[in-house]
């Protein structure tokens, strides 16, 4: 009796990365209020390297980015250790 080999398996593991929830805004309140919305509001944020203090990633919490974000989807990525001066 012969038996064929299985195939050899793909690297099937998952790759954890991290996620970026974004929450959806109402238009009006997009453009009534100044929302503190990206890391050039942030007190963690420096302008020069435009990385974060605390080790975050800037990217998607860059201004331009979030506008792009909320100018297709309606939502952003808020940022949850944002603060503000």
């Amino acid at each position: 009796m012969t038996t064929t080999p299985k195939p050899a398996k793909k690297n099937s593991e998952k790759k954890i990365r991290p996620t970026i929830k974004k929450e959806p805004i109402h238009p009006a309140d997009y453009m009534k209020y100044n929302l503190p919305l990206a890391c050039e509001s942030c007190s963690h944020f420096s302008s020069p390297t435009e990385i974060c203090t605390l080790g975050y990633m800037t990217a998607p919490h860059l201004k331009r980015n979030q506008e792009k974000s909320y100018s297709v989807s309606g939502k952003i990525a808020f940022c949850r250790f944002i603060e503000i001066d």
